[in-house]
C-alpha cells in the first residue's frame, strides 16, 4: 500500500495558532527556504516523490523555491494565498484568494495545479460552498476536512476515508482526502501529521498507519517549520507554544522512520489509482430546513 506524504508549505510565523497577521509578517525571522530544503534534501535521499501545498504569499516571495520543488519532481498545490482560516472569509473572498495562488504557482512552475489543502484543516458547514469554489477553479482533490474538531477547526463525525461529496444532495466535482485518523475504544484518534505526529510515540503512529493500511491508502503532513528547532519563540499562551514547538528535535527522525517503513507517493497519485470513492452527503446551515 502506497500512502501519500504532503507538506504544507508555510513559515514559522505565518501559523493560525500565533495568528500573527500578514501585515506583521515582515518583521519576523524568514526561514521557510531553508527548512524546506532540509525536507527535500531528505525526501532526495529517500527516493520518495510528496505533495507540497504551498502559499502563495510563500511563492512571491521565494521563487526559487517552488522551481526547486518542482524541479525534484514533487507535485504542486495550493494551500491558499495568506494562511486564513476558510471560516474567517466570506465566499468572494475565498475565490479570490484561491485564484491568486493557483495563478503564481501556474505561473512559477508552468505545471497546472489541481488540489487544495485549507489552512488548519478549516473547510466547516459554514464555508461547504467553497468546494463548489475549488471545482470552479479547476481544482480536483481538497484535502481540508479534518474528522474531529480542536479548538480551530475540525467536523466532528466526519468520515475517515476519501469520498466524494455531495453538497446539499448535488454534485461537487471534488474529492475530499482527509488527513489519516484511527478509531481507539470509540475514539477518534489523530497521529498522521503536525502536532500530533510530533507528541505520539512511533511505535502508535507506525501501528495506526498500518491499520488503515490494511482498508485504504494513508496520509502523512508535515511543515517545514516542525524540522527546525531552532525558530525563534515568541510569547504566546501555554497551549500554543505546546502545539507550536512541541517536539521539534525529534521530527526528522520520525520521518525517516515512516520513509523507511513505508511507502509513500504524490496525493495525486493515490487518488488516481483508485476509483469509485464513496459519495457522502453534506448540507450547509439551514439547507434541510429549507428543503421541506
Amino acid at each position: 500500500m502506497r500512502n501519500a506524504l504532503t507538506v504544507d508549505v508555510e513559515d514559522w510565523y505565518m501559523t493560525n495558532g500565533l495568528n500573527i497577521p500578514p501585515s506583521e509578517w515582515h518583521r519576523y525571522d524568514d526561514r521557510v527556504v531553508g527548512s524546506t530544503t532540509g525536507l527535500l534534501d531528505l525526501f532526495d535521499r529517500y527516493k520518495v516523490k510528496g505533495t507540497f501545498f504551498i502559499l502563495g504569499s510563500v511563492a512571491q516571495r521565494h521563487p526559487g523555491l517552488i522551481e526547486d520543488i518542482a524541479r525534484r519532481g514533487h507535485e504542486i498545490a495550493s494551500h491558499g494565498y495568506w494562511h486564513q482560516l476558510v471560516t474567517s472569509q466570506s465566499l468572494e473572498a475565498f475565490r479570490e484568494d484561491v485564484r491568486d495562488s493557483k495563478e503564481i504557482l501556474e505561473r512559477i512552475t508552468g505545471r497546472t495545479v489541481t488540489l487544495y489543502r485549507a489552512p488548519s484543516w478549516s473547510m466547516e458547514p459554514e464555508r461547504y460552498e467553497a468546494l463548489n469554489i475549488l471545482a470552479e477553479q479547476g481544482f480536483v482533490c481538497d484535502s481540508s476536512m479534518q474528522p474531529f474538531r480542536t479548538p480551530l477547526s475540525g467536523i466532528a463525525g466526519a468520515p475517515h476515508q476519501p469520498f466524494t461529496p455531495l453538497l446539499n444532495d448535488m454534485e461537487t466535482g471534488v474529492i475530499e482526502f482527509p488527513p489519516s485518523v484511527t478509531e481507539v475504544a470509540g475514539m477518534t484518534v489523530p497521529f498522521s501529521g503536525g502536532f500530533y505526529l510530533r507528541a505520539i510515540p512511533y511505535a502508535f503512529v507506525k501501528w495506526a498507519l498500518s491499520r488503515v493500511n490494511k482498508t485504504r491508502p494513508g496520509m502523512i503532513y508535515i511543515h517545514p517549520w516542525e524540522i527546525d528547532p531552532g525558530q525563534p519563540r515568541v510569547q504566546t499562551s501555554a497551549f500554543i507554544k505546546l502545539i507550536q514547538y512541541y517536539g521539534l528535535n525529534g521530527t526528522v527522525s520520525k520521518l525517516e522512520q515512516l520513509l523507511n517503513d513505508f511507502s509513500f507517493q504524490p496525493l495525486g497519485e493515490v487518488i488516481r489509482s483508485h476509483t469509485n470513492y464513496p459519495k457522502h452527503r453534506l448540507y450547509t446551515p439551514g439547507y434541510k430546513q429549507a428543503a421541506r
